[in-house]
């Protein structure tokens, strides 16, 4: 016995040197990100603490605030290879709970995919919203071409029906959507260009523990970093899913990059974007709400599904999890690192060391362990087999002041991540996070390793990396409930008032009625329940109260005058576009949008005024809708008269709204590039 354990302290005292050197270094990379990390913990405590004396001022982002902004055309893209086995779920879910009317859904298939074609065939002929677009290229290429193609496609479709989108939205084929996520978003773009929901794993069992990781590092990363990522000015990366974007950025990026708006051949290409679009100077937001209770009197804990965020099964083993992070660790470390470089200003560049550092840390947390194991079996045996072993850490050392650090960090981060993942989906998950940890960082130090090793070998090779992709499952239960859908306006008439036609004089006086004596809520009501056949009667008692007290009200007229299209509700609307809340505001510039040449002067006029806020909304939809590639085709009149016209429209949209693509399409006409515009307007 003794003899054994004289030689396993010789052999324990020769590693030393070794160990003590790799310590040094580990406990190096661990002080460094230590300090970087708790810089971002300071400025979310110091964002909490801001918020909770301000907010008390500002308004709540409730369901009603969300449903009274007029609903923009949105698009979902998805793109699939090899998805039979989710993407039907996955769609018909989606039809089935959104709670928002004016969107579609393009799902992006290859022709060698037969399977997933016919799934995306099937939920087509229950849910017409879901188009199916077949990319020229055989599969699997990968996701950026795949998502290129369908934006070409979504173009296409433009020009057949004369839609217009305004709002792109990044989804996989395994994500449960939230109903509101759409409302959301709506709400929140134009004022900004990007808009990112927060991604939270499903709250499988905890014998999951691969999948647990995911939701552990998701629930700090979207509820605190990205947060803070957006406060100090920095970029906020794109997750791939929930992400939405204004269309107008798309058609930019588009007509810069011969149509190309993800970067083909990059494996992160959500990523990517999203830096690309701060470079350019769009803004973004990243948006942490939750719904708002039944009843406000009945304090209830939350739980993960009463966030507005995207929820989806992550890999519930080793080996699909270590592919995935491969991808991930290749596009943001890796190719970003090549691509991209170091741009941007300091904020810019703080978040891309924090992004790429992984590249040192993940080793450093793996090779710690070993460093631990050593470290703890070495003071055994010298505490008590061989108390003649030299000390393991001098007090007052260098590597005695590491270890101190590091384990400070440790201890801070793991509490840290556990409030975190409390906060979203309770107490024992909250436990569990710390020492779930350890395999969390198993998982990325071969996630890192496989992707190093690819990304060297493609590179030496001349290859481009291959979409490797994920296995996906979709959860059996999906437990949100669509609430009820709204009823056809002229449907509403008729039943409150429980006949088809009602006398002039007697609609009149029930109308007024309410808008006199009702509370705001039946205010509202009695403006939806206006519909063509009634309008014309009702228009000159309904402007009377386009100044009311009530933003709900004002709202709803701006959202009845865009239905109607009425001539004479525009000098109502000119007022409106300067009102001091957004959703008045962004509804009264729609309205005026709707009334062809006369809105678009009103528009024009709008946008080179003093008013700020009513320029930006007015901008927005002169960029947005049809005026827009209208005056573009201008350009290319026999009339001079009509030439000068389309100039002058991108002159002011360049001059009075800042617009980058009105400013990228003159440099293109004065430098004689039609072919390019041309290709921008589908010709």
């Amino acid at each position: 016995m003794n003899n054994t354990v004289y030689a396993l302290a010789r052999f324990a005292v020769s590693l030393y040197p070794f160990l003590h050197a790799l310590a040094t270094a580990v406990g190096s990379v661990f002080a460094v990100s230590g300090v970087t990390d708790f810089i971002f913990d300071v400025y979310y405590i110091f964002r909490s603490v801001r918020r909770f004396f301000l907010s008390r001022n500002w308004p709540k982002l409730t369901l009603e605030r969300l449903e009274a902004r007029e609903q923009q055309k949105i698009a979902v893209i998805v793109a699939c290879w090899h998805e039979e086995a989710v993407i039907a779920k996955t769609l018909r879910n989606a039809c089935e709970s959104i709670h928002y009317r004016n969107y579609d859904i393009f799902v992006g298939t290859y022709p060698n995919d037969p399977a997933t074609q016919r799934e995306v065939d099937k939920v087509n002929r229950e849910f017409p919203q879901v188009h199916k677009v077949v990319t020229a290229d055989d599969g699997p290429t990968n996701k950026a071409a795949n998502l290129n193609q369908v934006f070409e496609a979504i173009r296409d479709y433009e020009r057949k029906t004369g839609l217009q989108y305004e709002i792109i939205i990044m989804h996989d084929s395994e994500d449960v959507i939230h109903p509101y996520e759409l409302l959301v978003s709506n709400y929140l773009i134009p004022r900004m260009d990007v808009v990112q929901i927060p991604v939270f794993p499903m709250a499988l069992p905890l014998r999951h523990s691969t999948h647990w990781t995911y939701a552990d590092e998701f629930a700090e990363n979207h509820t605190k970093l990205l947060l803070v990522r957006e406060m100090i000015g920095g970029f906020v990366p794109s997750a791939g899913v929930g992400t939405a974007f204004t269309k107008r950025a798309f058609e930019l990026f588009a007509l810069e990059n011969e149509k190309k708006i993800f970067t083909p051949g990059s494996l992160t290409e959500d990523y990517e974007l999203g830096l690309r679009m701060n470079l350019r100077g769009y803004r973004a937001a990243f948006v942490l709400v939750h719904l708002p209770p039944e009843n406000p009197d009945k304090k209830m804990k939350r739980s993960a599904t009463d966030w507005v965020a995207t929820r989806a099964v992550f890999p519930l083993d080793f080996k699909r999890a270590v592919r995935q992070k491969t991808r991930w660790n290749i596009g943001i470390v890796l190719q970003s690192w090549q691509k991209i470089g170091w741009t941007g200003n300091a904020k810019v560049r703080w978040n891309l060391f924090q992004d790429r550092k992984a590249l040192f840390t993940t080793p450093a947390n793996f090779l710690g362990y070993f460093v631990l194991l050593y470290f703890i079996l070495y003071q055994i045996l010298k505490t008590y087999f061989a108390q003649y072993m030299p000390p393991l850490i001098v007090k007052g050392t260098f590597l005695w002041y590491l270890t101190l650090i590091s384990t400070f960090f440790m201890v801070w981060r793991s509490l840290c991540r556990a409030y975190a993942v409390n906060k979203i989906y309770g107490f024992w998950p909250a436990v569990t996070s710390i020492p779930r940890s350890i395999w969390g960082n198993v998982i990325n130090f071969f996630a890192i390793m496989r992707a190093v090793r690819i990304y060297i070998t493609t590179r030496i090779r001349k290859e481009r990396v291959q979409w490797d992709k994920t296995d996906h499952e979709f959860p059996s239960e999906v437990i949100e409930e669509e609430r009820a859908s709204q009823h056809d306006l002229s449907a509403m008439m008729e039943k409150q008032l429980g006949k088809v036609e009602l006398d002039e004089e007697g609609l009149i006086r029930d109308f007024t009625l309410v808008m006199q004596k009702g509370t705001t809520k039946e205010k509202v009501s009695a403006m939806q329940k206006i519909d063509r056949s009634t309008g014309s009667i009702l228009f000159p008692y309904l402007v009377k109260y386009y100044d009311d007290p009530a933003w709900q009200v004002r709202g709803e007229f701006c959202r009845t005058c865009s239905f109607l299209r009425y001539a004479q509700a525009v000098p109502y609307l000119r007022k409106l576009s300067s009102d001091l809340d957004w959703t008045v505001r962004s509804n009264a510039v729609r309205a005026l949008g709707k009334l062809g040449e006369l809105g678009e002067k009103e528009l024009l006029d709008i946008l080179r005024g003093d008013d700020n806020y009513a320029s930006e909304a007015a901008q927005v939809i002169l960029e947005h809708q049809v005026f827009f590639k209208e005056n573009v085709r201008r350009l290319f009149s026999d009339d001079k008269g009509e030439i000068k016209r389309g100039l002058t429209f991108l002159e002011d949209l360049k001059k009075f709204g800042k617009s980058k693509l009105a400013d990228q399409l003159l440099n293109l006409y004065l430098e004689g590039n039609e072919k390019e515009i041309r290709t921008f307007l589908g010709e």
